[in-house]
């Protein structure tokens, strides 16, 4: 990622950021998680350079605009301008795998007596 001018967040290994230049001319974000790649940027027409670029380098598909991220739910409204992250599937998986799914659910924290 350093070759194609990209420095690591410094908040997390998987996060990297890529400054604007005279190719791609706005902030590039990218995470990448094993094979679960997500890249974001403000710009549409620098996304898209982009995208196409890192084809050309690594094998993938373009799926388009992000519904899921390592099993998150992604809801975006571009009205208001914002995006929601939601765990619910992963949530039900741990509860599955647990054999919690028809468990009780309580408040947190818990109700005093």
């Amino acid at each position: 990622m350093k070759s194609k001018g990209f420095v690591q967040s410094g908040f997390e290994d998987s996060v990297w950021i890529r400054q604007p230049d005279k190719l791609l001319p706005h902030t590039i974000l990218m995470s990448a998680h094993i094979d679960d790649t997500l890249i974001l940027c403000e710009d549409l027409d620098t996304l898209s350079k982009f995208k196409a670029l890192m084809l050309t380098r690594f094998e993938g598909t373009d799926e388009g605009d992000v519904t899921e991220y390592l099993g998150c739910k992604v809801v975006r409204d571009r009205v208001q301008r914002t995006l929601h992250l939601r765990q619910s599937a992963y949530n039900k998986k741990v509860l599955a795998f647990h054999a919690m799914t028809d468990a009780n659910p309580v408040k947190m924290p818990m109700e005093q007596g």
